[in-house]
């Protein structure tokens, strides 16, 4: 049990020792191993700092610092800073490739089976590292022959980014902070790293302990809970009353009935669940794996009525509650955090619930009050967002017993990607509000994170959607589609794109929101979103190549830049900088527009990186079409005569009616000419005109929803709110 304790209930006895700067060394003595912490950040981990590595090696990348990783949603490879985690696609210029010598034997490894997504990783006995990649030399062997030992199992199979990434992991979980190591306060996010520095709760979305204590009274407490709606009639074939104190404190064995007045049918549930409550904790022994009897629970309450779901968190109280195994009680606060990830407590047992932890913020054991504090400042929280629609998925379910984050990979349109930790109650408003600041951009509204499949289909997130709730549905459907086309079959995936939803204009001092919106121009012209003329295409092309080589390298000087073909993705470069319907497969005709374009190029010169953006977004700025949003409808006004299907264009301009086949504008709103508007799940309605005439359009369309929030949003930045 003690081994798989992240928490590590022993550790702190050993006495940090301070290493440099506000970092101190420990020992986890569950597992013998070194960690760190950080006195100031509360930052932790397996790894020596890596700012005190560098310091002590004098600011130099060691060689042996990269290692070659495998991305197993991609199948590429990528690079791994073991200093300063950094990921990156190209190779370093400091990178060599491993000796035989340095590799691990080959018979030090094990493979084994991530029970969440089916696939096979890899389990190093000694180095403790894991990876999705075969080790070179590896040979399966077959366990339990007669005297063999048994094999040392992982705590957890290498955690997947949730969307396709080269990714810092598979790596250790990080030990937790010794208790001497407080949180410094911050509304900011540290921009430095993958986000260690972050503050707790970067969206100001909990409340402090000491609000939520403010809302109690003596008519809260748990017990007086327990006195109303406990069955205290359940000893002897004379069902005598037993305590509350009793009823409410830890048992070794199972209960014989619910501790709530339930219904036949939900009583006996509730046994069922006792049963894999006690199993996790560790109270009766158990075959299964731990994280096991979680799910267990979590696929029985997710849907079940309320009166079950509170019956688990007195079930939970109840074997926290003078128990006398430390290790058992904090397994059952660790099970507390899951249930508060997934679903609230009833109205009539959210306050007594928070005043049963709020005795525990003084417990003897030091880890239990900060199992405490942070369960009560999430019963709110779970309580506003309510029930998730998933089960969380192994990594995050790890994460949580540790009270810890999980990190998730966001990309961008030049599949670039950031690395950003969340939690399991942030919502998709919150997350975009996180990568902004991480990017150091001043207004987040215009932006958003899109789910972005496989198939090219993308749909923008709901602002109050639950992040890491989504990561478990497409972890649920991988694992579905994989078990009806096979373990090697090809299946849809899923990834976090961040890019522009709203093309307001941004301030020209606001660097990271131009790079955005340049970004997001560049994509949409290169692939062809816009109709644009050819002499267009090469003008914008050649204020790319500015933005990005910076000056051409003057007269008579070769520039190569644009000739060939990529090395990663084998595609010529030119494609990536001009219109695709003007890029043809032929070397002689790209020659030629290669060296219009550099024409273009070499009077630029003198252009800095922003100002090329600059001049890139007023050219396509000057286009009706610009910062379009395209969504297929059917005109339902039969007296307007549009075709039978259109296309809505709606930019910040307005509203725009798009013959399909010609391309052809039927009709131009502004956003001054419309009046209100409206939408169904299967429609969209439009009133435009003045005081003396109105027009009432209906479309049918399944994307109404978006439709009417885009519009909405843009009605409110040219008109004002709208009022009631």
């Amino acid at each position: 049990l003690v081994g798989e304790l992240a928490v590590g209930l022993h550790q702190a006895m050993s006495e940090p020792v301070k290493i440099g700067g506000d970092w101190v060394e420990n020992v986890d003595e569950a597992t013998g191993r070194k960690y760190y912490a950080n006195t100031v950040t509360q930052e932790s981990s397996w790894e020596y700092p890596a700012e005190l590595k560098a310091k002590e090696n004098g600011g130099e990348q060691k060689e042996d610092e990269w290692v070659e990783k495998l991305d197993p949603s991609s199948g590429n490879h990528y690079y791994y800073n073991r200093t300063t985690k950094e990921t990156t696609w190209d190779k370093p210029e400091k990178f060599k490739p491993a000796t035989a010598k340095a590799a691990p034997s080959a018979g030090d490894w094990a493979s084994k089976t991530d029970p969440t997504s089916g696939q096979t990783y890899y389990y190093n006995k000694v180095t403790k590292e894991s990876s999705w990649e075969k080790p070179e030399g590896f040979v399966e062997k077959k366990e339990g022959g007669e005297g063999e030992p048994k094999k040392e199992e992982p705590k957890a199979a290498p955690a997947p980014a949730p969307a396709p990434a080269p990714a810092s992991a598979p790596s250790p979980a990080p030990a937790p902070a010794p208790a001497a190591a407080k949180p410094k306060p911050s509304a900011k996010v540290d921009k430095e790293g993958d986000g260690g520095g972050e503050s707790v709760d970067p969206e100001g979305t909990l409340k402090s302990v000491e609000d939520i204590k403010a809302e109690l009274d003596d008519e809260n407490s748990f017990e007086k809970y327990a006195l109303d709606n406990f069955k205290l009639d359940r000893k002897g074939m004379f069902n005598s009353k037993t305590s509350v104190e009793k009823i409410t404190s830890w048992k070794n064995e199972l209960i014989k009935t619910s501790l709530l007045k339930l219904p036949p049918d939900l009583a006996s549930e509730a046994l069922q669940t006792f049963r894999n409550v006690t199993g996790y904790m560790g109270d009766r022994g158990s075959s299964k794996e731990p994280l096991g009897h979680v799910t267990k629970i979590l696929s029985s309450l997710m849907l079940a009525p309320e009166q079950l779901r509170d019956e688990v968190y007195c079930q939970i109280c109840k074997q926290v509650n003078n128990n006398p195994d430390n290790i058992s009680t904090v397994r059952g606060w660790q099970l507390m955090v899951i249930m508060l990830s997934s679903f609230p407590p009833s109205n009539s047992l959210k306050l007594p619930l928070t005043e049963f932890c709020s005795k525990k913020l003084e417990d003897d054991n030091e880890y239990i009050p900060k199992y405490a504090e942070f369960a009560i400042r999430r019963i709110p929280r779970i309580y506003e967002l309510g029930p998730r629609r998933e089960i969380p998925t192994q990594v995050e379910l790890e994460a949580l017993k540790r009270c810890a984050k999980v990190t998730v990979r966001v990309n961008f349109l030049d599949k670039k990607y950031i690395m950003v930790q969340t939690d399991s109650w942030a919502t998709a408003k919150e997350f975009n509000n996180l990568v902004a600041s991480k990017l150091g951009i001043d207004d987040p509204t215009p932006y958003a994170i899109f789910e972005v499949s496989s198939d090219d289909e993308e749909r923008v997130l709901d602002p109050e959607e639950r992040l890491l709730d989504l990561v478990s549905y497409w972890q649920r459907l991988a694992v579905e589609e994989r078990k009806g086309k096979g373990k090697g079959a090809k299946i849809q995936e899923f990834q976090f794109v961040y890019k522009v939803r709203l093309f307001f204009d941004v301030q020209d001092t606001d660097h990271a929101g131009i790079e955005m919106m340049y970004l997001q121009a560049s994509t949409d012209v290169v692939d062809a979103r816009y109709p644009c003329t050819e002499q267009d295409s090469l003008t914008l092309a050649a204020l790319q190549v500015q933005e990005k080589y910076g000056d051409h390298p003057g007269p008579g000087k070769e520039f190569t830049e644009l000739e060939g073909n990529d090395e990663k993705t084998g595609r010529p470069k030119l494609q990536d900088f001009l219109a695709q319907k003007y890029f043809v497969d032929g070397e002689d005709r790209n020659q030629e527009l290669i060296q219009q374009i550099l024409k273009l190029y070499a009077k630029l010169t003198g252009y800095s990186t922003q100002e090329a953006r600059l001049s890139y977004l007023d050219y396509v700025k000057s286009w009706k079409i610009y910062g379009s949003a395209y969504f297929f409808a059917e005109p339902q006004n039969s007296s307007l005569r549009f075709p039978s299907a259109i296309v809505l264009a709606i930019n910040s301009k307005g509203i725009l009616i798009v013959d399909p086949d010609s391309k052809e504008f039927l009709a131009e709103y502004t956003f001054k000419d419309v009046v209100t508007w409206g939408h169904s799940s299967n429609s969209f309605v439009v009133v435009t005109g003045g005081m003396m005439r109105q027009t009432k359009i209906y479309f049918k369309t399944d994307q109404g929803k978006e439709i009417n929030s885009i519009v909405k949003a843009y009605v409110e930045r040219v008109m004002g709110p709208k009022t009631e």
